[in-house]
């Protein structure tokens, strides 16, 4: 009788809240799961003028029933340049449980979360403090129901609101009811902050359906709404009618989507099928406070979209010793429709024409894509891979306005050839090309009609000797971009670029644990006026890339240590009347070093390298590059 009850339970909860687009996995804000591995991990970059600093840590212990977990994630960037950028994202947690018993559990939760930017943007600066109690009822192993209430502290541009923040989450963790294997999540958040409000609602199921050893059923149902009130710059007169320094916004955000997925197994037959299919809509919605009839611009209009959307895809493989085979189709369908929000004391004539604006926005289109690959042993030394895509998206804007319907067809193919000549040596070879076509539909835009053709001819070989490996490769590539109208047009040139490179990787053991690792490659493109019909072409501009990279690297079972010098040259030529002439010269020469250290607890890992900088102009400069990370393990 009470399993009886609990089946009643399940699918009330289940069927009796509305579908939504998307599935948050992640958004349950009680869950241990993220506390439970314990690291802290560290890392800082400088490239050219760009500092990045990202730091993770995550804690967890569990002693005499009382669980604590900490996490914390870090990142900040400086770019140094005359308008220097700072930017810093933050964000902690701190959780703490105690376990009365396998039924109920009580608990407190801290977050904080920052951001700032030194830039003059919308929101350059924010933080929230949440700080909550919650308890956790479990009457059975797979059932969790958490409410919970706090204290909201929320900063944004100088205002700082505060306020009551309470809500509840329920999950459902693989409970088995009848023939079906049940995940569900429900979560319900407020927060008051006035004159602000903050709300979240968010239910996700998954039903899976085992039909036999062989065969399994998704059945994938989600809603998720959420609202966020931020405020904004405001216009004097606005400002001076209501005695407020900034306006509030509300953006919300509501998704729909039913989705099911039905698939074989792939160890009880060489065919394996897995096809799925998912209607999803979605409406967001913008909403300002404080209107003034006053300044009756066009910007003071809220607005709302709706999307809709259709999603289908299949695939099909085949396996066997010699050969493997896959096939994969994909559709999509969306609508996206743009409204202006009526306001009874705003003239009619301006809210048309706001009205207008928005419906110029309106879209349709429709994706499908169909790929297939092929490999095929045809002895034990030889393989051949093959592998096409298609592609087709047709973009359609129903309104008189907007000329930006078009169609792009896309084809891609790839042929690859590998030869095993004995167990040192492998030979391989690659033909890959591409067609790309952009048709614009109407005359405003035609002039953007091109056909893009890439064909890549590559190939090399890899020795793995006992005490020497090596990588080399030679590849030959070309870009082909032909406009429809650039006769008619003298703003649009039809181009090539064209590219010779080669590439070499190779270590020499020279003692017990010394190698001697060279890694380079040289580069020559030129880029041209290009005439596809004469298939004939006016060069432009010729580029002449050398990077060499020698080292000295000394690798002890967990230990690699390494030193050696870093070379860089590229050079560009143009053209005039056919005749060559150097343009520019950047030369980069310096010393580079890397190590790493692996232990049980604990990953060292450095690289970097100083360099010395001249130009076509014999100016200097000096540059330093570095990363650096810690990954400790606790």
């Amino acid at each position: 009788m009470r399993k009886f009850l609990y089946e009643i339970f399940f699918f009330f909860i289940l069927f009796s809240v509305n579908l939504s687009s998307q599935t948050v996995s992640d958004s349950l804000t009680f869950s241990l799961r993220k506390y439970r591995v314990n690291i802290f991990r560290t890392s800082f970059g400088k490239r050219l003028n760009t500092h990045n600093l990202n730091s993770i840590i995550s804690y967890s212990t569990n002693k005499n029933n009382f669980y604590f977990g900490l996490r914390e994630n870090y990142f900040s960037s400086f770019v140094n340049t005359q308008n220097k950028n700072i930017k810093d994202e933050q964000t902690l947690s701190i959780i703490g449980e105690y376990h009365f018993s396998p039924y109920y559990k009580l608990g407190f939760l801290l977050q904080n979360n920052i951001y700032s930017d030194n830039r003059k943007i919308a929101i350059n600066e924010a933080s929230a403090i949440y700080s909550t109690f919650f308890t956790k009822i479990i009457p059975i192993d797979q059932i969790n129901i958490i409410p919970f209430a706090g204290y909201s502290i929320n900063k944004q541009v100088g205002n700082d609101d505060r306020g009551i923040i309470y809500g509840t989450e329920f999950t459902i963790d693989k409970y088995n009811l009848s023939e079906f294997l049940i995940t569900s999540k429900l979560k319900f958040l407020n927060e008051e902050i006035t004159p602000r409000k903050n709300t979240m609602q968010i239910f996700s199921t998954l039903i899976k359906n085992k039909f036999n050893r062989s065969l399994t059923n998704f059945i994938s149902v989600n809603y998720n709404k959420t609202r966020k009130d931020f405020y904004f710059d405001i216009d004097s007169i606005t400002s001076k009618e209501f005695n407020i320094s900034n306006n509030i916004q509300s953006r919300t955000d509501e998704n729909y989507s039913l989705g099911e997925r039905l698939f074989s197994s792939k160890f009880t037959s060489d065919i394996f099928f897995d096809i799925s299919g998912r209607i999803s809509y979605r409406n967001i919605g913008r909403t300002t406070k404080y209107h003034s009839l006053n300044n009756l611009s066009l910007s003071n209009f809220d607005s709302n979209i709706k999307e809709f959307r259709l999603d289908f895809s299949g695939l099909s493989e085949y396996r066997s010793k010699l050969l493997f085979a896959r096939a994969k189709f994909d559709y999509s369908q969306r609508e996206e429709k743009h409204f202006a929000k009526r306001d009874n004391k705003i003239n009619e004539i301006i809210f048309e024409r706001r009205n207008e604006l928005e419906k110029k926005k309106n879209n349709t289109s429709e994706y499908a894509t169909l790929s297939a690959l092929g490999s095929f042993d045809f002895s034990p030394k030889d393989n051949l891979t093959l592998s096409i895509l298609h592609r087709k998206l047709v973009y359609n804007t129903p309104s008189k306005n907007n000329f930006d319907d078009r169609d792009e067809l896309l084809s891609i193919f790839r042929f690859s050839y590998l030869h095993n000549i004995n167990h040192l040596w492998d030979l391989f070879v690659n033909l890959e090309g591409s067609i790309n076509h952009i048709v614009y539909i109407f005359a405003e835009r035609s002039s953007n009609n091109n056909i893009r053709r890439i064909i890549k001819l590559s190939t090399g070989e890899v020795l793995k000797a006992t005490n020497f490996y090596s990588k080399n490769t030679f590849e030959v590539s070309a870009n082909y971009t032909s406009y429809d109208f650039e006769d008619i047009n003298p703003n649009i040139k039809s181009f090539s670029f064209r590219q010779i490179a080669a590439r070499d990787s190779s270590s020499l053991n020279l003692f017990s644990k010394i190698f001697f690792d060279v890694s380079g490659y040289l580069k020559l493109s030129e880029q041209a006026d290009f005439n596809w019909k004469n298939f004939s072409n006016n060069p432009e501009r010729l580029l002449t890339e050398i990077y060499s990279e020698p080292m000295i690297n000394i690798k002890n079972n967990d230990i690699k240590f390494g030193i050696g010098l870093r070379f860089f040259i590229l050079q560009t030529f143009n053209y005039n009347k056919n005749i060559k002439y150097k343009a520019s010269q950047y030369k980069s020469i310096g010393p580079i070093t890397n190590f790493r250290i692996r232990t049980e607890n604990i990953d060292l890992y450095l690289y970097g390298w100083y360099e010395f900088i001249t130009n076509e102009k014999k100016a200097k400069r000096k540059l330093a590059n570095l990363t650096f990370s810690v990954n400790w393990r606790l």
